[in-house]
């Protein structure tokens, strides 16, 4: 073991049995429905998509290059998170580091979340990346300010801001760390650098009215609530992220809070700064633990020098790393294998349910409700394009932008829904107790194009009144719509899940037939005797449906309203 310990081979056979190891994983294991909506990106390659910058899908597109199948959309992420090893490793300048080898693969591929990395595709796979290269060039600049340092952090911010949107926190605690940064022109034209290699992605927010900000920025948390269950989460994270190592690994990190080393000091900040912003973030709604994993690569350069120099937690780190690789593998094998798991989990049967629902519905349209995962999985399963509608309690993504100026009407569309309707023709089993319930309708008239906005924004509803409301129509379609061939509904909304219907509403129109590519002005009427308490449902908009087995759809915005007695 001493000898296997202190080989100079040991470093590139281990990465290179975890590089083959992912590849293997990636190759049996199915799709999670997110990969394969990033999949969907990457048909059609742009600067920008609803949900991410294009990162992921250029991974995906260079996939699908060499390989067909699931490793056709993960194969370029075993080979990143490999050079991601590499580039952590000369990131370490601790004068006894060789002597450690096995120490820093140990910490490196016993760290839980982040290995998940090597062979799924999100993304925070590229973000990981260039996160590792940013710290490279950062420490290389810290120690030796060199032609390298100034010429990677331009590449490896634009990388992570290329990635996912949060790589500029990265940045940003960096900067919060040493200030005296600013007084190095150097840098100054490096971050303009950095910028420049961005403004096609920014060119195309502008293009398309800034989708992502404004999705993430307001649309993702207008109408939340504080549950305390978002804030233990954010806790239970920070644990999950790092596995049964979190003890000593957070120990390494409060022992190293004392620091005067300017690199040191920065990833302090990192971490500091990404637990207490998502700390905060957890008061406006739920926190996913990829939302942290870039503290992790900051943790691992921290424990690594921390244990060099500590032998007894040295000797309790490798008991607890073990288990947690130990754990790992055993999540490997239920991952890929759906029949050894003790639960069914997100990858499991999505190509099964998938294509039998393509053969009960042949020559039919389909139309998924509320679910772009479920619309991207079935695309992606069947290599047959299909279609995602939002309901009143739907979200934007990027499959609205994908059917822009898109007329969705078909002779007979099948209408995909997770929730079991009076009208529903038959279920599909996807995994566990989750199930895809479909109607089929013949001639289908789409009405996602068609918009209705409240003039006024601030609004005063009137209990046991008339209440009447002036709005703007906007037919985004070629066709021309008949306002009797809809009937139109305000959705009282609590949150994503709950919503109480104002039924009888009343358009009014100057005239019935509602030219294509046209806007007309109108009033919606109705008196609602039990209006909603508005500190219960604090928002509204307005819905409309044609049809008994047709959700309703949101065609406004949602806003804030007031009630008068």
């Amino acid at each position: 073991m001493s000898n296997l310990k202190k080989s100079k081979f040991l470093f590139p056979l281990t990465v290179l049995f975890f590089f083959i190891l992912n590849v293997l994983q990636g190759n049996f294991t199915e799709l999670l429905p997110d990969e394969a909506y990033y999949w969907v990106y990457s048909q059609y390659m742009d600067w920008g998509f609803f949900d991410h910058p294009p990162l992921v899908a250029v991974w995906i597109k260079i996939s699908d290059f060499l390989f067909t199948d699931e490793i056709g959309v993960r194969f370029f992420s075993a080979v990143s998170f490999s050079i991601l090893t590499y580039i952590v490793w000369i990131t370490i300048d601790h004068p006894r580091k060789k002597e450690f080898t096995w120490l820093f693969l140990l910490i490196f591929f016993s760290t839980a979340l982040l290995n998940v990395y090597g062979f799924i595709t999100t993304p925070d796979t590229p973000l990981m990346l260039f996160c590792g290269l940013f710290l490279f060039a950062y420490k290389e600049y810290i120690t030796k300010k060199n032609t390298l340092s100034y010429l990677v952090l331009p590449f490896a911010i634009a990388g992570m801001m290329y990635s996912k949107y949060q790589g500029i926190l990265i940045v940003f605690f960096v900067l919060l760390s040493n200030w005296k940064l600013v007084k190095d022109y150097k840098l100054w034209l490096a971050c303009l650098g950095a910028l420049l290699l961005y403004i096609p992605h920014l060119h195309w927010q502008w293009l398309n009215d800034f989708p992502s900000f404004r999705y993430h920025l307001q649309e993702r948390v207008s109408n939340r609530t504080y549950k305390f269950e978002h804030t233990l989460m954010h806790f239970v994270n920070m644990i999950a992220i790092v596995g049964f190592t979190f003890p000593i690994i957070y120990t390494a990190f409060f022992k190293n809070m004392s620091t005067k080393n300017k690199f040191s000091k920065a990833l302090n900040f990192i971490i500091i700064g990404f637990l207490v912003f998502f700390f905060f973030s957890s008061f406006r709604g739920r926190v996913q633990a990829q939302w942290i994993v870039p503290i992790s690569i900051p943790l691992i350069l921290i424990t690594f020098n921390f244990l060099i120099d500590k032998e007894n937690s040295r000797k309790w780190f490798v008991r607890l790393a073990f288990i947690n690789i130990a754990i790992i593998m055993v999540a490997r094998v239920f991952m890929f294998s759906e029949d050894l798991s003790p639960k069914k989990l997100n990858m499991h049967g999505n190509k099964a349910w998938a294509l039998e629902l393509q053969s009960n519905t042949k020559g039919q349209d389909k139309i998924f409700i509320n679910s772009y995962q479920n619309t991207a999985a079935y695309w992606y399963y069947t290599k047959e394009k299909a279609f995602y509608m939002k309901n009143f309690t739907g979200r934007n993504n990027h499959f609205i932008m994908l059917q822009e100026d898109n007329d969705l009407s078909a002779r007979e569309a099948a209408l995909v829904s997770r929730i079991r309707m009076n009208h529903t023709d038959f279920g599909t089993h996807i995994r566990g107790r989750d199930s895809v319930f479909t109607t089929i309708v013949s001639d289908y008239k789409d009405l996602t194009q068609l918009e209705i906005n409240f003039i006024d924004e601030e609004i005063v509803l009137k209990k046991n009144e008339l209440n009447t409301i002036t709005v703007e129509i906007n037919n985004n379609f070629d066709r021309p719509i008949i306002s009797d061939d809809f009937q139109i509904y305000l959705g009282f909304q609590k949150d994503k899940k709950k919503e109480k219907y104002a039924t009888e509403v009343l358009l009014t129109l100057d005239e019935q037939l509602i030219s294509g590519k046209s806007m007309v002005t109108g009033t919606i009427s109705f008196q609602y005797t039990e209006l909603p308490d508005p500190l219960l449902f604090p928002t509204f908009g307005i819905g409309i449906t044609n049809s008994e087995k047709v959700d309703i759809i949101r065609v406004s915005k949602l806003l804030k309203y007031s009630v008068k007695e």
